[in-house]
C-alpha cells in the first residue's frame, strides 16, 4: 500500500506545473526536497531498535550549467521496534504496569532518530538530460536517538511522569555520515523532478544522560557505533533563476 501510495505521489508531481513548456533546466536553482522511506538498524542500534520509517527533508543550492549542489538536509527516523525493555521494573509480575486508576495502563514503548547536517550531492548524468542520473550525496552532521513513551490516554502513571522519563529514554548522540546513492532527475521541462535510492547512515554516539533509571546507575560510558540502511523516495521542487525568474514545480 505504501509503494502504490508513493506512486501516485510521484505522478501527481509529473502533472503540468507553472511554467514554459521545454524550457531547460540549466539555470541555477534552489532545490526544496522531501522524501520518505523505509530502514532497519545494525552495529549497537540493532541491540536496541529494530527497523522502521523515516522522513527526510533537505533545501540545497544548484549553480548554473553544474551538476553538485550544497545544502542542508534532516532527516526523523520513528518505529514501534524496541527491544530494551526500560520499563521492566516497574512491570508487575504479569507485566503489567499499573497507573492512579489502579488499572493495566497501556504504555508502548517507540524509537525516535533525528539527523540533521549539510550535505554535498553531484550527479553523475547518464543521457542528454545533464541534471539526470546517477546521484550521490553525502552528508556529516549529528545523530540523536531514543527511547519515546507512548502514555496512557486516560489514566496518569506516576512511575513516567514527564519529569522522570528522561531517566528511562537512554538517549544517546553524536556525530555522524550519512551517504545516499540513487537515482536523481532535475527534468528538462522542470515538471518531474524525483530521487530514489538507498541510504546509509553511521554514527558514532555515546549515551547523553547522567543516570539510567532502568539500570540503577550512570549509563555506559563507551562510544557506540550506531548503523542505519534504508531505501526512500522523494520529490524535488526546484526553483529556478534565469531567465524569466519563475518558479517550477
Amino acid at each position: 500500500m505504501r509503494i502504490l501510495l508513493l506512486c501516485a505521489f510521484l505522478f501527481t508531481a509529473a502533472l503540468p506545473g507553472q511554467g514554459l513548456a521545454g524550457v531547460r533546466n540549466a539555470d541555477r536553482a534552489l532545490l526544496i526536497s522531501a522524501g520518505y522511506g523505509l530502514f532497519t538498524t545494525a552495529g549497537d542500534l540493532a541491540d536496541r531498535f529494530g527497523g522502521g520509517f523515516a522522513l527526510d527533508g533537505g533545501l540545497d543550492y544548484l549553480p548554473a550549467a553544474a551538476r553538485w549542489h550544497v545544502g542542508v538536509m534532516a532527516r526523523f527516523g520513528f518505529g514501534n521496534s524496541v527491544y530494551e525493555d526500560v520499563l521492566a521494573g516497574v512491570r508487575t509480575d504479569a507485566g503489567y504496569i499499573i497507573g492512579n486508576q489502579r488499572q493495566p495502563a497501556q504504555i508502548a514503548l517507540r524509537q525516535r532518530q533525528l539527523f540533521i547536517g549539510p550535505r554535498f550531492g553531484y550527479t553523475l548524468s547518464l543521457g542528454k538530460n545533464e541534471r539526470a542520473g546517477l546521484q550521490t550525496t553525502t552528508g556529516l552532521g549529528y545523530f540523536f536517538s531514543r527511547i519515546r513513551f507512548q502514555e496512557d490516554p486516560v489514566q496518569y502513571v506516576p512511575q513516567l511522569e514527564r519529569s522522570r522519563q528522561a531517566g528511562y529514554d537512554r538517549l544517546a548522540g553524536g556525530p555522524a555520515i550519512y551517504q545516499f546513492i540513487g537515482y536523481q532527475q532535475l527534468a528538462l521541462n522542470r515538471r518531474l523532478n524525483f530521487y530514489v535510492g538507498g541510504e546509509f547512515l553511521l554514527g558514532l554516539t555515546q549515551h547523553l544522560r547522567s543516570y539510567d533509571i532502568a539500570s540503577g546507575a550512570p549509563p555506559d560510558p563507551n562510544r557506540r557505533t550506531d548503523v542505519v540502511l534504508g531505501l526512500r523516495a522523494g520529490i524535488i521542487l526546484p526553483i529556478y533563476f534565469g531567465e524569466g525568474e519563475e518558479i517550477f514545480y
